[in-house]
């Protein structure tokens, strides 16, 4: 059975045709419940600040490019801080229905199969009077980007975060933030898009709950902010879990696995080598806290204290008692990888940044086109850098396979 969904019995009078209606309605609402990123596509990040300053730390674009590491899907993110969705923020010294045009244009560079949108967080300063406005103009941009058939993802606002004497307690603002988000999951249901909510999902600091800091100034997101953010929106997307562990039981034979593929299992002069290859890299290391890697059971291992070895080097220490109940590793090999995936993502971004947004736009491409616009030739040029870093990301985002041997050591008794 369906959840949110009921079965009912249609008496033998009804049409052929409604009943294909029917099926057609449910497979469409079916549809919105999954949003999975396919082989091929080209994902546009298009919103304010938000997307802005997502390019400085390459979090989101990772946790989804590791996420689906055999498809090849390119990323271009346009986001524009200050920005709204009538394109105010690329109005430049035009009016701003030259903003809604530039927002087209810088679509059409980006010609993207998928688009993910994050307006709303601006717009919540101007409470319950600005909110028919706003919703018109998300419309308006949704109409927009349906032209060009590409699916459309609506991402809602980040909460405001407590940050102790620096600022006003944010609970004013996040009951208006409230509103608007309710808005977008309206929004997105009528239009037929899918809906991430990151507003209820991330947990920010409080009055009562001194978590960790996940923006620098109540508002804008930080490094661990983004990977939080990063880790919501690839598993709304996804639905895949980051759980990864693994579980050797009796005569070496695998009692459970997640996440890791098992090319082997052998013991040799008492050691016991695996070999194995993750599904997807461990993005872990990128927030400090380990969560993602590997969680290593092993039973009946006889008493005594054991270390696990990779490439020769120890990674993970514990007595048998300890490897019974399972270690999670604080280092796994998939762990480098992914902070070079993360580098190469950032490369890649800025490189594309300085092609679609130059400095001196209002020479390139602007009123004082007439003085450098020969310039803008040079623009494509950025192109061969661009793909350069693409080729490294669509080698990097690949789990290689590597070997891990458990092997006892002197001293203690498990």
């Amino acid at each position: 059975m369906i959840p949110g969904y009921r079965l009912t019995l249609i008496k033998a009078s009804v049409t052929h045709t409604f009943l294909s209606i029917c099926l057609l309605a449910v497979a469409s609402q079916l549809s919105a419940a999954t949003f999975e990123l396919k082989n091929g596509d080209r994902v546009a990040f298009l919103g304010s600040t938000f997307f802005e300053h997502a390019v400085r730390f390459g979090e989101i674009e990772t946790a989804l490019t590791s996420r689906w590491p055999d498809r090849h899907i390119v990323f271009r993110n346009i986001g524009w801080a200050g920005d709204s969705p009538e394109g105010r923020a690329r109005a430049f010294f035009d009016p701003v229905d030259k903003g809604f045009e530039n927002l087209k244009m810088h679509l059409q560079i980006a010609n993207p199969t998928v688009v993910l949108l994050s307006y709303g967080s601006m717009a919540a300063y101007e409470g319950k009077a600005g909110l028919k406005p706003f919703i018109d103009r998300m419309n308006t941009l949704i109409d927009a980007i349906e032209e060009s058939d590409a699916r459309i993802a609506i991402l809602s606002p980040t909460p405001r975060e407590f940050k102790e004497l620096q600022l006003p307690n944010p609970e004013a603002q996040n009951r208006e933030l409230s509103v608007y988000v309710d808005a977008l999951r309206s929004i997105a249901e009528r239009r037929g898009a899918f809906f991430v909510d990151l507003f209820n999902t991330l947990e920010t600091r409080s009055r009562e709950r001194g978590t960790r800091a996940i923006t620098t100034n109540g508002v804008h997101l930080n490094e661990y902010g983004y990977h939080l953010t990063a880790e919501r929106i690839a598993q709304a997307l996804s639905g895949y879990s980051n759980a990864k562990s693994l579980e050797i039981g009796r005569g070496n034979a695998v009692k459970e696995a997640a996440g890791v593929s098992v090319l082997g299992v052998e013991s040799s002069e008492g050691d016991i080598e695996l070999r194995l290859k993750d599904e997807r890299l461990s993005l872990s290391p990128l927030s400090g806290d380990y969560s993602q890697n590997l969680k290593l059971a092993l039973a009946n291992l006889p008493r005594g204290n054991y270390e696990l070895v990779y490439e020769g080097k120890a990674i993970a220490t514990g007595s048998a008692q300890k490897w019974k109940r399972g270690i999670q590793l604080a280092w796994e090999p998939s762990n480098d990888r992914a902070i070079q995936l993360r580098e190469a993502v950032k490369r890649k971004n800025k490189h594309f940044f300085h092609q679609w947004r130059p400095q001196n736009e209002t020479y390139l491409r602007g009123f004082r086109k007439h003085e450098q616009g020969q310039n803008a030739a040079e623009i494509p040029l950025f192109d061969q850098f661009i793909e350069m870093e693409e080729a490294k990301i669509d080698a990097l985002k690949k789990p290689q396979a590597y070997t891990l041997v458990l092997r006892k050591v002197k001293g203690g008794e498990g």
